[in-house]
């Protein structure tokens, strides 16, 4: 009767769902998109939450400082400690809303890569139900790292490649871990509502209700 009454009431929860991908794929402007056609959706945007906490310390970084320097100004303890908040809040919030998390563990530095991901036990507490992956043809990714840097590190296209693979594999994991649905859209040739609507019809089959289309 418990185990019944529990999963009754978890119906009712709100959906949390991990976005990422690879730099330039346009998480933000998906998230910004879907916030638009999701009734009450809360977002997160864990770079902003990176930016705050050193705030809170007394280093004010813009978006591009925090990419351009990345590993030279946020420490694993930053990440561990926004982490945690990061749970509290999801933890919350699903009880009224869905929620999404624009996120990526793995960033470039100078040395090559380095990735923090959410331990197992986070993600036993986070209960993802779904996580979207954006990638894109590499050729297109370098044009639009060129056309806009934001902070973002200069690349070659195997080093680009490696990035997408590598987070790639994070967001699998994320979805093995917790035992929820990955979709992978490739959005090399879509234009921005086609990647936003192609989105929406994804989360709708974990159970996100979104507005007709706009």
């Amino acid at each position: 009767m418990l185990i019944n009454a529990r999963l009754e009431f978890e119906k009712t929860m709100g959906k949390v769902i991990m976005l990422t991908g690879a730099p330039a794929t346009g998480k933000s402007t998906l998230r910004r998109n879907l916030a638009a056609r999701i009734p009450g959706l809360v977002e997160f945007d864990y770079g902003e939450l990176l930016r705050q906490r050193k705030a809170s310390e007394g280093t004010a970084l813009s978006y591009d400082e925090l990419r351009s320097q990345s590993a030279s100004v946020i420490h694993a303890t930053d990440v561990q400690s926004v982490d945690e908040f990061l749970i509290r809040e999801v933890t919350e919030r699903r009880l009224t809303s869905d929620v999404i998390i624009d996120s990526h563990a793995v960033t470039r530095e100078t040395f090559g890569f380095r990735v923090i991901p959410f331990s197992h036990g986070q993600l036993m507490r986070l209960r993802l139900d779904g996580v979207l992956v954006l990638r894109c043809s590499i050729e297109k990714m370098m044009e639009r790292i060129a056309a806009a840097p934001e902070g973002r590190r200069d690349v070659s296209a195997s080093l680009a490649a490696e990035h997408q693979a590598l987070q790639e594999c994070v967001g699998m994991t994320y979805g093995i871990i917790c035992g929820c649905q990955v979709f992978i859209i490739d959005v090399t040739d879509m234009g921005e509502k086609e990647v936003t609507d192609t989105a929406v019809k994804l989360l709708e089959k974990i159970g996100v209700t979104a507005t007709t289309r706009q």
